[in-house]
């Protein structure tokens, strides 16, 4: 046999050999062919890791990326895919990046060079797809979608009408509405767009504004090292994990990972800060948080957020998590981002079985009025080698401005597990998913202040595939949580929801959930985005609300769905959907942002836009929330939003289920048969009518029909079915 170039005994050639027949395509058909596939790899990487000659042969490409010859040899020498490599190199170090284009090029030319062992692993299809895809096909003529489908705006996509538009891939998404003006939208993506070389080597950041309420965008790219006086001599640059946080005085700050890929395996962070003064259309490097470029720190998973409640003690500050080398980290700035106060967050009183340690990840942060943070963030539990158990949930607070924390409380023991192999639904069967959360706060001043809500993923049995979403929330400050309610609908059977995002609605109290979902698909494997709200404090939650509708704006117009699954998409991406999208809601409004493949799939597959950034606005329209807080034995209040100012609103409530005519309004129906007046206030100017009334504690064990009309409109609100714990 002949030697290999890289290792003179041959023996990563015969381990690539080997790998070929272990790891047949089949095995990438069902939901655990990722695991598989990994679990093969694994050895043969930790070995190539010890080569002193692959070594040698990365640092020497240093600075050398731009050789073509140089880089074939490195390819032909190894024996598997840079992006194989960068994979498992994230799931043995238990850090979560974004897959640069630069990566995904190697790969492609990996698959090139390697190509009869390539076919063997990932199957012919994806291999056919990567080397010679189709030729390009002209969509349909595109416009808006007339009108609205229920109270769900026309899908957007982001890209349409920008020229020339963002190519390739476009994923894992953050969505801030500018609270004193809610035309104003941001939305950040990870990219393989570098805007012509203007965006970072393989994609910054791919920003994108509207200054209409979403019905048009803009496009632009924050800054890349130089800009902050980082310097990258590598393979290059790339971002990766967004966090977007408008401040009070209309400026939006994006907080972002600025890569350095000195190889595919060797991967520099820093987190910086930008600022738009424009709404997002221009950005300027306003802070670095961190600089790891040196030390080699893996500097991971932030997120962001503002103190902007001139009330507070600390109005105008700004704070931070995210991991370092698996701890837990937080940070404060009183510049605006400047420059930024390191602290460590509380270790979790995590426990697990002899061998494993602890590993901190997936942070998220919300400010209370009074000036108070709430953080939440998961420890698992790994050895050095193989698949992590007991994922928890744990929640922190500061009362001093970020300078210390308490004592980190359990919100959830997970089933689902991050770098495992339960995590592998069919929508996302190469990325995998994480049950990582989202908190927000109740700031209203209304029945339910200073609630905590926090949504995450899990499953009660079985695998990923069976992954729910669910809320919990907090009435006492953090210091107890509620036993989780799921808040999707289907009641389906290996069907996966996943990766919610939550906010509250700050004009009512409500929180909003957003998520992935595959309900619509018996396969599990292509997902439709939906929405739902609680309007009883987190104790209920309405019928959910499918966001993803067919749109002209894409080229697969017809359908709703988007599709990542690796067999039936080969197109797809290794990022998939990511791990968030994005969520924001105000004034009895949501705005939902996604990572869609319309544009290329299942049609359409030569076009250069490939996954593209969906987004949709809902209106609530006239809306009934409460009860709330909804306990029995207490006072307890109703509340109608988008009401007509100064129009009567009859609160209704019964216990019997039934269609019943409203007089003098044809064709609209309450869900009522027994109906009983609650009250019948006049809306504010703010659209807002409410009601209140003791609820003794008798009560406790009913099940009560709620339900409001305006008459003098015909507006009917939605039915609240609830039962009085």
């Amino acid at each position: 046999m002949q030697k290999h170039a890289l290792c003179p005994s041959g023996r990563w050639l015969v381990a690539a050999l080997l790998i070929t027949v272990l790891v047949p395509a089949a095995a990438l058909a069902d939901g655990d062919g990722k695991p598989q596939v990994r679990e093969k790899l694994l050895p043969v990487y930790q070995q190539l890791l010890l080569d002193p000659q692959h070594k040698a042969l990365e640092r020497g490409m240093i600075g050398r990326w731009d050789d073509p010859a140089a880089v074939e040899r490195y390819l032909r020498a190894l024996p598997m895919s840079p992006l194989e490599l960068l994979e498992l190199k994230m799931f043995s170090e238990r850090f979560e990046i974004a897959v640069p284009k630069g990566i995904h090029d190697l790969h492609r030319q990996w698959v090139k060079l390697h190509e009869t062992s390539a076919r063997e692993l990932y199957g012919d299809a994806y291999v056919e797809r990567l080397l010679a895809p189709p030729p390009l096909e002209l969509g349909p003529a595109m416009g808006g979608v007339p009108g609205k489908a229920a109270t769900v705006g026309p899908n957007r996509n982001v890209a349409f009408n920008h020229v020339p538009p963002p190519l390739d891939y476009q994923g894992e998404i953050q969505l801030v509405v500018n609270p004193n003006n809610n035309d104003q939208i941001v939305a950040a993506t990870n990219t393989f767009d570098n805007i012509g070389g203007t965006c970072g080597s393989f994609g910054m950041q791919a920003a994108f504004f509207s200054a209409d309420g979403g019905q048009t965008w803009g496009y632009s790219c924050p800054p890349d090292a130089p800009a902050y006086g980082l310097a990258c001599p590598g393979l290059g640059t790339f971002g990766s994990d967004p966090a977007l946080h408008w401040d009070a005085g209309g400026n939006v700050y994006l907080e972002y990972m600025l890569l350095c890929a000195l190889t595919p395996t060797d991967i520099r962070f820093s987190i910086v800060v930008s600022r738009s003064t424009d709404g997002g259309a221009t950005w300027n490097p306003r802070g670095v948080l961190v600089n790891s470029f040196a030390s080699g720190d893996v500097e991971d998973k932030e997120f962001y957020a503002i103190d902007n409640h001139p009330q507070s003690p600390f109005f105008g500050r700004h704070y931070t998590c995210w991991d370092r080398n698996n701890d837990e980290k937080s940070a404060f700035s009183t510049d605006a981002g400047r420059t930024w106060t390191e602290v460590d967050l509380p270790a979790t009183p995590s426990t697990g079985p002899p061998g494993t340690l602890p590993f901190d990840l997936g942070c998220e942060m919300a400010v209370e009025d009074d000036g108070t943070v709430h953080v939440i963030y998961d420890t698992l539990r790994c050895p050095p080698i193989g698949n992590c158990r007991n994922e928890q949930m744990f929640y922190s607070r500061s009362t001093d401005g970020g300078a210390s924390w308490s004592a980190p409380v359990l919100v959830r023991d997970f089933n689902l597990v991050s770098f495992s192999s339960n995590n592998f639904p069919d929508a996302q069967d190469q990325r995998g998913i994480n049950p990582f959360g989202a908190i927000d706060v109740d700031n209203t001043g209304g029945p339910c202040d200073g609630n905590l809500y926090v949504t995450f993923t899990d499953f009660l049995s079985g695998g990923g595939n069976n992954a729910d979403v669910f809320i919990s929330r907090s009435t006492d400050g953090g210091a107890s949580w509620s036993e989780p309610l799921r808040v999707n609908d289907d009641d389906l059977a290996g069907r996966a929801q996943f990766h919610p995002f939550l906010v509250v609605d700050q004009s009512a109290g409500d929180p909003v959930i957003g998520w992935h979902d595959a309900r619509n698909d018996p396969g599990n494997d292509a997902v439709d985005f939906f929405l739902a709200r609680s309007g009883t404090c987190g104790r209920s939650v309405e019928p959910n609300l499918q966001v993803s509708q067919p749109s002209n704006e894409f080229n697969n117009s017809a359908i709703s769905s988007s599709n990542e699954n690796s067999i039936a998409n080969p197109g797809f991406n290794p990022n998939q959907y990511g791990e968030y999208l994005g969520l924001d809601a105000q004034n009895n409004q949501a705005w939902l942002a996604w990572t869609d493949t319309r544009h290329y799939f299942p049609a359409f597959g030569g076009n250069p836009q490939l996954e593209n950034v969906g987004f949709a606005a809902v209106d609530f329209g006239y809306y009934l929330s409460g009860p709330k807080p909804g306990s029995s034995g207490a006072n307890t209040t109703w509340t109608t939003h988008g009401a007509t100012p100064g129009a009567t609103n009859f609160f209704i409530f019964g216990f019997t289920a039934g269609s019943v005519a409203v007089p003098g309004c044809p064709g609209k129906t309450v869900g009522i048969a027994d109906i009983n007046i609650l009250g019948s206030p006049a809306a504010g100017a703010g659209g807002q009518a409410s009601t209140s009334l003791f609820v003794p504690a008798g009560a406790s064990g009913l099940t009560v029909l709620f339900q409001a009309v305006e008459l003098s409109t015909c507006q009917v609100s939605n039915l609240v079915t609830y039962k009085f714990p």
